[in-house]
């Protein structure tokens, strides 16, 4: 399913009165006839509402659903922003067709106080007051009353996107409509999918104003949702004679004393993914740690110094690379000179590489050392990504996608940006969207998992893009098996791991 912008959506609706002939006050119509469906749903109580409209098309919304609603016997009371006279186009047309039955407006400009009890005195608020083309936080008499709505105590319906909210980065810089429910008009928006905006957005169903899927479903539109139908015929059963070469061979260059964990996890998750055979290339002093732990990874003992990869060891590891279909470098392998060499030597090879943790982390400011001719990805959480742009955690937030975007740029590389609402992007310009996930994935040594997943994906011949989708998308249903088995706050991320398998299952029986 697309995501859309608010720039993306504005022109499917010309696309949609240009070529289909679709007038734009009929999509409004339909709209309003959505909004008000979903109204009577979701409120079956519902006697009397109250609908707060605003300037543009997404008040023109609400005045029409305030004419439909009288029709199904629920009267309603209108709020606007200022003087409906001030209104323009489809919306101005809406406010005339209610000013021919006789209906007034209280505009909250002129008399606040009776804005208020038009709010207080209702089962149902409507919001309508700004669409996702809102881009500056809200001030004045439209702050005032979204504070007023949120105090009443009255339940919330918003109209295509809680007012307040930025339609694209999801963020909520100011007062911003706390919705129980969000009627999204013709397709879902970046808003809908990325915190904190979607928090706000309460239940959120899409409404169908009869734009063709071929306007809404295109690949000019970049951002779009991971799904199931998307991910399954990624893992088709297997031939019943397939052997453990069939499906590579992942080294994980990871782990240092103190911290071999994040070695050890990642190379199950690597083994869980499928893939064939797995070598963990670690300091030499702790390689009796996996010999034990994991006796189906392999180990590669490396030189090291104080605990951590040597300089020397990068020579040791580039002449064993050509023997490897996949790599996964950085989870606790320290930042220090021998784990930059390393890196190095995974850099400069042709292998396919997933780069996670220090190995992201040796770059502060620059990405583009990370950009290599060879199929590559980027796994960084907020914190990460921050140290790699340059900027703060609270910057990265406030607008993920452009994060993403930025390091997938500036890298050349597919970038899983983790998180509430995990995010792929694409060297060429493309977002992914997970909607798999849980609360219990917010644990030490689930992201070493993640990277394991990723790279076992692509050592059993995944393009980048689909092992990075695949990846985000088979982890977050773990976490989401692991929940249900030990709640949010028990899960272990070997748990997570193990995990994986049934995961898997699931997509292999659904292709047979």
């Amino acid at each position: 399913m697309r995501i859309l912008t608010s720039a993306e959506m504005a022109a499917v609706d010309r696309a949609a009165t240009r070529r289909t002939r679709i007038p734009s006050l009929l999509l409004m119509e339909r709209a309003a006839e959505g909004i008000v469906r979903l109204a009577r749903e979701v409120a079956p109580w519902m006697r009397r509402a109250t609908i707060l409209c605003g300037p543009g098309n997404n008040g023109g919304d609400g005045l029409a659903a305030a004419r439909l609603l009288a029709r199904h016997g629920v009267p309603s009371r209108l709020v606007t922003l200022s003087p409906p006279a001030r209104l323009r186009g489809d919306a101005r047309a809406q406010w005339e067709a209610l000013r021919a039955e006789g209906r007034e407006a209280v505009d909250a400009s002129r008399s606040f106080a009776a804005a208020l009890a038009a709010i207080s005195g209702a089962d149902l608020l409507i919001d309508a007051l700004f669409g996702t083309g809102l881009s500056r936080p809200l001030s004045g008499v439209a702050r005032r009353l979204v504070g007023a709505a949120n105090g009443s105590g009255v339940p919330i319906l918003s109209v295509d996107v809680p007012s307040g909210i930025s339609g694209d980065s999801g963020a909520a810089p100011g007062a911003v409509i706390a919705a129980h429910w969000t009627g999204a008009i013709a397709a879902l928006k970046r808003c809908h999918v990325l915190e904190p905006a979607r928090s706000l957005c309460g239940e959120i169903a899409v409404i169908d104003i009869g734009i063709p899927d071929g306007l809404l479903e295109t690949r000019r539109h970049r951002f779009a949702m991971i799904g199931w139908e998307a991910i399954a015929p990624l893992f088709p059963p297997r031939a019943r004679d397939s052997h453990k070469g069939d499906f590579g061979h992942v080294l994980v260059v990871a782990g240092s004393r103190g911290k071999a964990g994040a070695a050890l996890l990642c190379a199950a998750g690597a083994l869980r993914s499928g893939a064939g055979l797995v070598t963990i290339a670690c300091p030499e002093s702790i390689e009796a740690r996996y010999l034990s732990a994991l006796p189906e990874a392999m180990t590669l003992p490396l030189a090291e110094e104080s605990g951590a990869f040597s300089s020397k060891a990068a020579a040791m590891l580039g002449a064993l690379l050509p023997g490897f279909d996949a790599a996964v470098v950085g989870p606790g392998m320290g930042t220090g000179p021998g784990a930059a060499a390393v890196l190095a030597a995974v850099r400069r090879s042709a292998l396919p590489a997933l780069f996670d943790a220090d190995a992201l982390n040796l770059h502060p400011g620059r990405p583009e050392a990370l950009r290599r001719r060879a199929a590559t990805i980027l796994t960084p959480h907020p914190g990460e990504a921050a140290r790699l742009l340059g900027k703060t955690i609270r910057e990265v937030q406030e607008d993920r996608p452009a994060a993403a975007e930025a390091l997938a740029r500036r890298s050349g590389a597919t970038v899983i940006l983790k998180g509430e609402a995990t995010l792929v992007a694409s060297r060429g310009g493309h977002l992914w969207c997970n909607s798999t996930g849980s609360p219990a994935l917010a644990k030490g040594g689930t992201g070493d998992v993640l990277a394991g997943v990723g790279a076992g994906f692509l050592g059993q011949g995944l393009e980048p893009v689909d092992a990075a989708v695949a990846a985000a998308f088979v982890h977050g249903l773990a976490g989401e098996h692991a929940e249900r088995a030990s709640g949010e706050r028990g899960v272990l991320a070997s748990e997570v791991a193990g995990r994986i398998g049934p995961v898997l299952r699931e997509f292999e029986r659904a292709g047979a």
